[in-house]
C-alpha cells in the first residue's frame, strides 16, 4: 500500500498544467537555444506583392543583424521592403498567429527552429490580404 500511495504521489508530481505554446514561440526559443548569429538564407514572400517584393532574396546575417540582401548592402528602404532575420520573421508570424487568422499553414525546421513555409489567410471573405513566407537554403556561416 505504501509503495502504491508512494507512486501515486510521484506521479502527480509529474504532471503539472502548463499553458499550451504556439509552434511560433516553441520555435523561436528552439532558436534562441541554438545561439545562431551567423546565417545565410533565401527568403521568400507569398502574396499579391510587386516581384521585387516576393523575392526570393538571398539574405545574409552576420553578429544577428542582416549585413547584405542579394550581395548589396541591406537597406530598408530599398524596393524590396524590410527584410527579417529568423528571430525577426518568428516574431511576425507569431504577431501573425495572435491575430487568430481564418487559416494558417506552420512549417518548422525540426532543428533550429526556423521557418520553412507559413501562409495566414486572414479573412475568407476578403481576396489579396493572404502572407506567406519560405525560408530555403539556410545555412550557419
Amino acid at each position: 500500500m505504501k509503495k502504491l500511495l508512494f507512486l501515486f504521489c510521484l506521479s502527480m508530481l509529474g504532471c503539472k498544467t502548463v499553458e499550451p505554446l504556439d509552434d511560433a514561440t516553441a520555435n523561436l526559443n528552439l532558436w534562441n537555444e541554438k545561439k545562431i548569429v551567423n546565417y545565410s538564407f533565401s527568403f521568400k514572400r507569398v502574396c499579391f506583392c510587386p516581384l521585387e517584393y516576393v523575392g526570393p532574396h538571398q539574405i545574409v546575417v552576420q553578429n544577428g543583424k542582416i549585413t547584405t540582401v542579394n550581395g548589396a548592402p541591406y537597406n530598408a528602404a530599398e524596393r524590396y521592403g524590410v527584410m527579417y532575420t529568423i528571430p525577426e520573421l518568428l516574431q511576425v508570424i507569431k504577431a501573425n498567429v495572435d491575430k487568430n487568422p481564418a487559416k494558417k499553414v506552420l512549417n518548422f525546421n525540426a532543428t533550429y527552429g526556423y521557418p520553412t513555409n507559413v501562409f495566414f489567410d486572414f479573412s475568407e471573405m476578403m481576396a489579396d490580404e493572404e502572407i506567406g513566407y519560405e525560408v530555403t537554403n539556410f545555412k550557419i556561416n
